[in-house]
């Protein structure tokens, strides 16, 4: 064939396939309708809070399966009925109107966002939910869709309102006692010293009465202290403060309480240990609450008080009291920090919360970890530069501080 060209005779006619797209059958369609109407009921049954779907008149279009176990409500069952039915006075009469408002308006306080709402179940119980809805506006339609997701949180407010009214019952609690560990304190302590100056001129049967009773007094103010810093809020004042000398004023003052226990206790302050910015009472505080734990426990004749500053991390300073008594078990290692929690025949439960509380003020933290005498290992970890929140604003009193030093009772 003249001016066709060499390839001319090889040419095929086009398939039908290739002229016109493969025609889409009523079957396939079908299927297709089939496969995403599956999916959507396989979406809505796979939420876990309830889910409903609602038309501009507020007629349920659909629901997931979850609205049974929250609302008592089968979904088909909600299937065409007003959504009014699951509200609650009020509300019931008027919400076609928000609805028929916010169509005409555009205004809305509701969608796009969660607002703590209470629905009525199937059996008139009211329940506390979040709900969420939102608008979908489906093509093809003229009116639009909403879609709300309900959480029900009746038993986180109830948690919440029970919590409420126990601390408020705590704080009055509270303030009656640090009140009353405040009158109380001053006079035990006058009355301690008081002891202590008498026993001195006293002969020696007297003086280990005397000795006895003040031990007493002391663990009495050791309890109006606690007491007291339960009760009320910390206000630290924080200082650089040299670990060192805060370290042999703590042990200095629990030496009659370490000597009755026949208790040795060891010193190792690393040279590198920069001072901290610490409120040097509240961290003494902390200190004597643990070395007065470790030999009023049980049978311990030796204690290590560790401090040192590790290389790594964000720069803290390590405090570790060591002790070679009979050890914690696991079962009170879960509650040690709870309050009121004790192991002891006299104590009040409050000394390791209160060193907790203390301790996480200054932005650290304090756990029991493996010990190297066989007993129990408080370790607690203080930020040298404070805490986040209050370093800004702290005084820089004391100079640096470190030493080494060896301490027998």
């Amino acid at each position: 064939m003249d001016g066709l060209g060499p390839d001319a005779t090889d040419w095929q006619a086009p398939s039908a396939d290739e002229i016109s797209p493969p025609v889409v059958t009523h079957t396939d369609l079908a299927e297709q309708l089939a496969h995403s109407q599956s999916l959507h009921h396989a979406v809505l049954d796979g939420m876990l809070d309830p889910v409903v779907c609602i038309n501009a008149r507020g007629i349920i279009l659909d629901a997931s399966r979850s609205v049974g176990d929250v609302f008592g409500y089968d979904a088909k069952e909600l299937t065409g009925k007003n959504i009014s039915v699951l509200m609650t006075g009020d509300l019931r009469q008027e919400h076609d109107g928000y609805l028929a408002r916010y169509l005409a308006t555009g205004k809305t306080t509701i969608l796009g966002d969660t607002r703590q709402f209470v629905v009525q179940r199937k059996d008139g119980e009211v329940i506390d939910v979040e709900l969420s809805v939102n608008r979908v506006d489906l093509p093809g339609t003229s009116e639009p869709i909403f879609v709300g997701s309900f959480r029900d949180v009746t038993e986180r407010r109830r948690a919440r309102r029970a919590e409420t009214s126990m601390l408020r019952a705590l704080a009055a609690i509270g303030e009656s006692s640090a009140m009353l560990a405040h009158e109380i304190k001053n006079p035990v302590t006058a009355v301690n010293l008081a002891l202590r100056a008498v026993a001195d001129k006293l002969g020696e049967d007297e003086q280990t009465i005397l000795e006895d009773l003040a031990y007493r007094l002391r663990r009495l103010e050791v309890q109006m202290r606690q007491t007291l810093t339960f009760a009320k809020p910390l206000d630290l004042k924080l200082v650089r403060c040299g670990v060192a000398g805060l370290v042999d004023d703590t042990i200095l003052a629990c030496r009659p309480i370490l000597s009755s226990h026949n208790a040795v206790v060891s010193v190792d302050v690393a040279a590198d240990v920069p001072p901290p910015l610490i409120d040097h009472g509240r961290i003494d505080e902390v200190l004597t609450n643990l070395l007065l734990n470790a030999v009023e426990i049980g049978d311990v004749r030796k204690v290590s008080v560790r401090v040192e500053a590790p290389a790594t991390g964000r720069g803290d300073v390590v405090f570790k009291v060591d002790d070679d008594g009979p050890g914690i078990s696991p079962s009170v290692r879960e509650k040690l920090f709870s309050p009121f929690v004790t192991t002891k025949q006299e104590g009040t439960g409050l000394g390791l919360p209160i060193c907790r509380r203390i301790v996480e003020e200054h932005g650290g933290t304090i756990d029991v970890v493996e010990s190297t005498l066989g007993g129990a290992c408080f370790e607690v970890r203080l930020p040298v530069g404070g805490p986040p929140d209050k370093a800004d604003f702290a005084e820089y009193l004391a100079p640096p501080e470190t030493s080494s030093s060896e301490a027998s009772s």
